[in-house]
């Protein structure tokens, strides 16, 4: 990374399958075990993230605590 370019992210949203635990995008059906999941799970299923470290990163947050990329 250059000192005059900041690198730029965005907060990924992950929710836990209910089927597998597995955390996977917000999508209606799991990645991993391939359940279909309902767009009604609640907060504590979710996790957010950053896009470009994927380290866990609160919901609303300007910058990632970890690698510092601008998050959009």
């Amino acid at each position: 990374m250059s000192g005059s370019q900041e690198e730029v992210g965005f907060i990924e949203i992950l929710v836990e399958c209910p089927f597998c635990g597995g955390y996977v995008p917000d999508d209606f059906e799991c990645l991993k075990c391939g359940s279909e999941i309902l767009e009604q799970i609640g907060d504590e299923y979710t996790i957010f993230i950053c896009s470009v470290c994927r380290s866990e990163v609160t919901d609303g947050a300007e910058y990632c605590p970890s690698c510092d990329a601008l998050l959009e």
